[in-house]
């Protein structure tokens, strides 16, 4: 498909697609009318890079120690890369499917005259924003079933390890890369070993997306090898809306991650499972509590300290507010948090409302004017100073959140 044409079917989606009478009175009605990120220059105006809410979010930071373990890699397959997007995000039949992934390249800005695959990475790499700060690309992998095969129709998109590792290589200074290896694959401790001998800093689960079910004995065998690697799991919590692929979302209960816990795995959920409800099943009833509170239950949990975080990537979307404020008033849960931003979607415009965190009396009417004109040049930055001024009654998220190197940094190297 030639670049022209499919940006251009941008047009197509958004709000003329779901019609705006109808659109307009959601809370995904955009603060100001714009449904698509202008994608401006990534070098930021000097009044604005020296403005003081940008300037004051470094206080007392070392950028040197902020990996943000949160950034996805996608393209359209359209280079060497072999990433694979599932035919139903191309067919405007499929609408959410067809909408969704147009927002997400449209956030990603893509650099002109290249690849779409190329320009992701191009406009990526040109996003940094401090001196030693490093991104966290993370694969994924196909959905398979329990006997080990291949679910072409219900994987959403692919993007290789091999490619996320290339990507690296290539900017060692910049990237970092998670693995996505699917516990169920007959060969995926095979997969862990190359992706560890390829530098790998962990490995990135999606289960509701993906099919895998954390508390299946499928996953033993996988949960040994990350222990002895000391890789990290990077699991995604409570319910997915961003894809679909498998759609079981039964599958983001925090409480079947206690599995992979109870054999010494080291688990960051990701988004600290703030969407969605599932079955409390320590208590082995039908009840549906909120999947944030099963989280929290496990950050609660002394057995777990020191294996069970959360990252608080997407956390400031407008279904995620109300637990943001309860991760901010509880300061005695800080020190199992770790920042994140979910690259490329805090550059999807609806679904962040700076209008509503200054509404809850998060952030100030002159940090939402600076940080609306961020984001327009540089979503990660943006993501950043938006997460250091966040607040609740006078409560931040304390600088080591945002320290995350010493955490991505323990795996093991072969030898």
């Amino acid at each position: 498909m030639q670049r022209r044409n499919f940006i251009g079917l941008l047009g197509l989606s958004g709000a003329s697609v779901y019609g705006f009478n109808v659109l307009k009175k959601s809370e995904y009605w955009p603060d100001d009318n714009t449904f698509f990120n202008p994608c401006l220059n990534s070098q930021l105006p000097p009044i604005l890079a020296n403005h003081n809410v940008v300037r004051s979010a470094f206080a007392d930071i070392d950028t040197t120690q902020i990996w943000d373990g949160h950034i996805h890699l996608i393209g359209i397959g359209d280079s060497a890369s072999g990433i694979w997007v599932n035919p139903n995000s191309f067919n405007p039949f499929y609408l959410k499917k067809y909408v969704q992934f147009r927002f997400f390249l449209n956030a990603s800005c893509p650099s002109p005259n290249m690849a779409i695959d190329e320009g992701f990475v191009n406009r990526l790499a040109s996003l940094t924003w401090g001196t030693g700060v490093r991104f966290l690309l993370l694969a994924f992998d196909h959905s398979y079933n329990e006997k080990g095969e291949r679910l072409l129709k219900q994987t959403p998109f692919y993007t290789p390890n091999d490619y996320a590792a290339s990507i690296h290589r290539q900017y060692p200074h910049q990237f970092e890369w998670l693995a996505s290896i699917h516990p169920y694959r007959k060969d995926c401790i095979e997969v862990l070993e190359k992706a560890v001998a390829n530098q790998a800093r962990g490995v990135k689960w999606l289960p509701p997306a993906m099919g895998i079910d954390p508390s299946s004995p499928l996953c033993d065998r996988f949960y040994k090898a990350l222990v002895y690697w000391d890789i990290p799991l990077l699991c995604h919590g409570g319910d997915e809306q961003a894809i679909d692929g498998s759609h079981h979302q039964k599958l983001g209960n925090p409480l079947l991650l206690r599995r992979a816990l109870d054999q010494g795995v080291k688990v960051v959920v990701a988004h600290c499972a703030s969407l969605g409800q599932n079955r409390d099943l320590d208590k082995g009833t039908a009840t549906l509590v909120s999947n944030f509170d099963l989280f929290t239950r496990l950050l609660d949990e002394s057995a777990y300290k020191g294996q069970i975080f959360g990252d608080i990537s997407a956390m400031t979307q407008i279904k995620r507010v109300k637990y943001l404020k309860k991760l901010l008033a509880h300061p005695d849960w800080h020190s199992q948090l770790l920042y994140a931003s979910d690259y490329p979607l805090p550059a999807v415009i609806p679904i962040t409302s700076l209008k509503l965190l200054h509404e809850q009396q998060l952030i100030t009417a002159e940090q939402v004017n600076i940080l609306s004109q961020l984001r327009q040049h540089n979503a990660l930055l943006f993501d950043f100073v938006l997460a250091r001024h966040i607040q609740v009654e006078g409560q931040h998220f304390p600088t080591s959140i945002f320290h995350t190197r010493p955490f991505w940094t323990g795996v093991k190297q072969l030898v």
